[in-house]
Formats: structure tokens, sequence, C-alpha cells
């Protein structure tokens, strides 16, 4: 079965190979309509993202210039406002203010300076209470609720009132200000004047330029009040945006948008959309809005986008159309032609085709007869060669029989004589075994006993002997006689140890391992992992050689500080690992070396592995220590029997215990 991820994989692929296979079966006409509609529709995409980009640019310049309309209005603005500015803090420069007696003539003098600008004049005290104004009042007036008022008795040079207020029987109305100061240059009152933006003297939003039929300009206050407008009905009420734009006041932030909400007029039942623009003043908290019908800003821009997409049909069209005709004028030829080879495929190579025109598919068509042409002429020689290559075939056919037959019977030999050599291999290394046991069994029974008996006899004639000459040789000899009982004792352990056949291959190799790294300081571990067994002679005799060989090869050749043994009992089969981390060498040089006594040890662990059915793998280089793996299958007839141990035995021993 799939796994999920190849799965994953199949069906992200599948969508393609459905294309894929719809593709390649669609017919020419179809494919050529295809890529041709395709391209135009790109060429019309690419046409109209061009188109509409442009549009955009449009779009956003004309907008742009909104907001530059209404930046030059809020400049136009602020310089009244200076101009204000200038006239109001001169005439209240005039040291005629300090004179009581004189202050009607200065309010006549400052009324006729600042004429173009207000009707009413008026002379605050330091409270701000009206001291005097021009022309007289006739009902009380406050400016207590004027936040300007406040700002100029402070000591501020210059203040608009930020928001339209009432102010009396003058109505509601916006009011600029500046201190009056006394000899000692400290603030005794100011000088206030209603703020008349109507005035023709001001000429604010005169003659506007740019706005066409349905445009027209305003200015706010920071509440949304309409100071003036070139729509005089519009004075004095609220601005649909009072909110938005008293944000836009407060952060002097210039800003376009479209709005499509507002100005629902008593004849329309839908609001009439308008773009507007915004620019804040800079000398007070007042701004300029540019409004006008988005139908009229736009109508250019979208007239022409109409004729772009009216262009854009009209070559859709003309393209569709010229598909048509082109692939029908070389489609039915093709499709005559495709017939004519579809004979030919089918073996019908008599008939000619008749397709005619000397284009491009009536040179295809010649080609075409001339190939069946020739293709009737080489299927009629290929049939005479294939005559020909049948009877070779059968004459050589019979050859490779026999050759098989006569490779079958030498492989046949070859595995006879294989299995005759693993034999001979197994009975020469069983005789060795049994030569071994004999030898070591002699030398236990009848050599050792001599010189054990030499041994006691030689330590009573030096215990009882009465010439003190005597004795020191007499306990040489017994010393001699027991490093030869000693010496005859190692021999029997390496022809074969005892250990092997009463405890066990690995209590008899730990055993060997512990005897041959005596007095070297080398450190070795024995572990046993799965459920450990007895094995058949043969196989414990074998394991147990090739193991003592490496365990020599260690000793002698390794130089290493720690080796392990790892046996692993398998359900079918004994894997042994030995690991050492000495200096390692070159397997290859080894092998090929068969002079060197390390190359002969080498190849008699590799035959008596073979012997039994193993395999020996080494891993090994220079400086990188040496692995030694081997396997051994465990068949009913290589067990023995069943240790009753735990699965994991661990041994960590030292020679230099």
């Amino acid at each position: 079965m799939c796994s999920p991820k190849t799965r994953v994989h199949m069906l992200s692929g599948l969508p393609q190979r459905i294309v894929r296979w719809r593709w390649h079966n669609i017919g020419l006409s179809a494919k050529m309509a295809a890529i041709v509609v395709v391209g135009i529709i790109a060429l019309v995409g690419l046409f109209t993202y061009l188109g509409t980009a442009a549009l955009n640019e449009n779009i956003q310049r004309t907008q742009h210039e909104r907001v530059i309309l209404a930046q030059a209005t809020a400049r136009h603005v602020d310089y009244v406002l200076a101009g204000v500015q200038d006239v109001l803090t001169d005439a209240a420069a005039q040291s005629i203010w300090t004179d009581a007696a004189s202050i009607s003539v200065a309010l006549r003098r400052a009324s006729q300076r600042l004429d173009f600008y207000t009707t009413q004049v008026f002379l605050l005290d330091r409270r701000g209470d009206v001291v005097a104004a021009l022309p007289p009042l006739t009902a009380t007036v406050s400016f207590g609720h004027f936040a300007s008022i406040a700002d100029v008795l402070d000591g501020k040079s210059f203040a608009v009132s930020r928001y339209t207020r009432p102010l009396g029987v003058l109505g509601s109305t916006t009011i600029a200000a500046t201190p009056i100061r006394d000899e000692n240059n400290q603030v005794k009152g100011a000088l206030v004047i209603p703020l008349n933006l109507t005035s023709p003297h001001l000429r604010l939003f005169t003659h506007p330029i740019g706005l066409g039929e349905t445009g027209y300009l305003e200015l706010i206050d920071l509440g949304g009040n309409i100071l003036i407008s070139t729509r005089p009905e519009h004075i004095g009420q609220t601005s649909d945006h009072g909110d938005a734009l008293a944000a836009l006041i407060r952060d002097q932030r210039p800003a376009v948008s479209t709005c499509h909400d507002c100005h629902a007029t008593p004849t329309a039942s839908q609001p009439r959309a308008e773009v507007l623009a915004f620019a804040p003043l800079e000398r007070v908290q007042w701004g300029v809005t540019v409004r006008q019908s988005e139908d009229e800003v736009f109508g250019s821009i979208r007239q022409l986008q109409l004729r772009i997409f009216a262009l854009m049909a009209i070559m859709l069209i003309g393209a569709l159309i010229l598909v048509y005709l082109t692939t029908r004028s070389v489609i039915t030829p093709v499709q005559a032609l495709t017939a004519a080879t579809q004979r030919i495929a089918d073996g019908d190579l008599d008939t000619p085709l008749n397709v005619e025109g000397h284009d491009e598919i009536g040179a295809l068509a010649s080609s075409f007869d001339t190939m069946r042409l020739r293709l009737k002429d080489s299927i009629a020689k290929i049939q005479t060669w294939n005559r020909e290559l049948d009877t070779r075939v059968r004459e050589r056919t019979t050859a490779v029989e026999q050759a098989k037959s006569e490779i079958s019977r030498l492989y046949g030999e070859l595995q006879r004589k294989e299995h005759v050599r693993g034999e001979l291999l197994r009975r020469i290394f069983a005789a060795q075994e049994e030569e071994r046991k004999r030898i070591s069994r002699d030398l236990h029974d009848e050599t050792c006993q001599v010189l054990t008996g030499l041994s006691y006899a030689l330590d009573d004639a030096a215990e009882t002997t009465t010439a003190p000459e005597i004795r020191p040789q007499l306990e040489r000899m017994h010393e001699l006689a027991n490093t030869a009982l000693e010496e005859i004792h190692r021999i029997i352990a390496d022809l074969r140890p005892t250990m092997l056949d009463h405890l066990g291959l690995i209590s008899a190799l730990r055993w060997c391992a512990e005897l041959r790294f005596n007095g070297l300081p080398i450190r070795f571990g024995m572990r046993e992992a799965g459920h450990a067994r007895r094995l058949s002679s043969p196989v414990e005799s074998a394991l147990f050689r090739v193991v003592q060989e490496a365990i020599n090869n260690i000793a002698r050749h390794s130089g290493a500080s720690r080796a392990e043994f790892v046996f692993e009992f398998l359900p079918d089969c004994l894997e042994v690992t030995i690991t050492d981390n000495g200096k390692g060498f070159d397997v290859n040089s080894v092998y090929s070396n068969t002079d060197s006594q390390r190359g002969l040890g080498l190849m008699g662990m590799r035959e008596r592995m073979d012997a039994v059915g193993g395999q020996l793998i080494i891993h090994a280089a220079p400086d990188a220590g040496t692995v030694v793996r081997l396997s051994v299958p465990l068949d009913p007839s290589n067990v023995a029997d069943t240790i009753e141990e735990g699965d994991h035995v661990q041994t960590d021993s030292s020679s230099a215990r």
C-alpha cells in the first residue's frame, strides 16, 4: 500500500495529468482556437491592465488637483487672515488707547482701517467685558465663551476663534482679537472685531477656477460649521462631514475622498456622489473643502474607460472571426491528410494521397506520398530480411540451447565441488577439533599427571634431604616442574578449553579474553542480548576459534585500550560484534598479503565461518579502529540447548585486575 505522503503526491499531480491528457486528445482546430483565444485574452488582459493603470493614474491625478486647489484656497484665506492680523495689531498698537478720553476717536480710526473685514469694533477691558463699541451696542454682548479672547488677554499677539459662536444681536460669528498694552507693555484689554467673511472686499472665494458646473468651495471651522461658501445657501449650516473634517483640522492633514452617501436633494431619490478634497489652514484651525460631482470630475475618464472596453470587445470578436477563418482554411486539408495517413497506418500503401495545393500543407502531402512509396519498398525488403533472419535466429537458438545446457552442467559440477569442498572443510575442522581434544586430554591425563608427581617428589626430596648443597637444586627443579605444568595447562586451554564444553561459548570466550588480556592495558566488555541458548558443537567451536583469533589480533596488533564483544541472539541467527578503538588497518592490503600472519589469520576466520554457513564482515581503516561482525544462522540443527539466563548479561573486565 502507498504511504500517506505518496498518496498526497499522487493526488496533487492528478489535475495536471488530467489537463495534459485532455490537451493531447482534443483536435487541432480546438487547439489553434484555444491558443489564439488565450493569446488574445492575454493581450487584452495586458491592455486592460495598462489602461486601467492609466485610468487610475488619471483619477489619482485629478484627485490630487482637487487637493492642490483646496491648498491654494487655504493659503489665500491664510493670506487674508494675515492681512487682518497686520491691520488689527497695528491699530491696537496706537498709543491713543491709553487715554480714556480718546477711546471713541481710536475706535473710529480703527473702524475706518478695518472696514474691509468687519462692520463692528469692540474694546474689551482686562476682564473681557465690553468697554466701548462702534457702532454702539443696543444690547449686552458677552465674549466669555470665546477661547480666543482668553488667549489674547493672556498675552497672545493675535487670535481667531476656532468655532462659530453666538454674539448677541450679531448672531453666530467668528472673531479676531489682539491685545492692547499700556506704556509698561502690560495687557490692559483687547481690540476685537467680528469677521465678516462674506464681505465683497475680502474676495475669499472670488471666481474659483476648475470647479465646473457642480463644484463649490467651503470654509469650515473646527465645529464643522460652514463659514463661507460659493453657494450662499450653505453659509451658517453644519457640514455633513463635520466630525471627519474636525479630525483632519486637528491633525493638519490634507485629504481627498469620494462621498457616496451625502447631499440628498428633495428632487432626487438617491444621494449624489461627490469628490471631496480638504486642506487645513495654518493660522487658524479651519479648513477649506473643494466639492464637485463625481460624474463631472471623472466623466471624461469614464468615457475613455467605456471606449477602451468597447475596443477590447471589438478586438476579441475580430480575433475569434480570424481564428475561425484560419482554422477552416488550414484544418480541412489537414483532416484530409490525417485520413490518408490513417489509411497508411492501417496498411493501405496502394492508395495515393489526393491533397492539392502548393503551400506548406501541399508540400507535406507530397512528402507523405513519397514516404508511402518508400515505405512500401522498405516493407518488401524487410519481409525478405525477416525470412532470412528467422532462419538465422533458429540456428542461433539451437546454439544457445546447447551452450545453456553446457553451462547448466558446469554450474552443477561447480556446486557439487563447492559442496564437497565445504564438507571437506567441515570435516577438517571437526578432525582438527577432535585432534585438539585428544591431545589436550592426553596432555592432561598423562603429561600433567607425570609433572604433578615429579613436582610432589621433588618437594618431598627437598624437605627430607640432609645435604644442604642439594636442597637449592631440588627447589629449583620443583619450580621448573611447576612452570612446565602451568605451560601444559595453558597449551591445553589453547587446544580446547574445557569451559567451552561445560559452560558454553560466551563463558569460554570471557575466560579466554581475561587470560589473553592479562597484563595488557586493555579493558573489555562482553554483553549478551536476546534469548541466549546453546549451539551445536561445530558452530560453537567455529565461533570460539574465530573470536579467539580476533582476541589475539586485538592483543597483538591493535594497540587498543578498549574492546567490546556483543552477542545478540535473534530468532533466526546469532550476530557477534567485536569493536576496538585501536589503530586499525587496511583490510584490502592485509587480504592481498597472504604471506603475513594476520592475512592468514583472517582467511582462516573467513573459512571457519563459511564452513558453518556464516558470514564475516570487517570494517577497518588506519587510525579509525576495527569492527568485526559475525553472523551464524540458527536453524534447529545448530541449536543445542537453551540457557536459563536473563535477556541481557553484561561483563566489564580489565586485564589489570
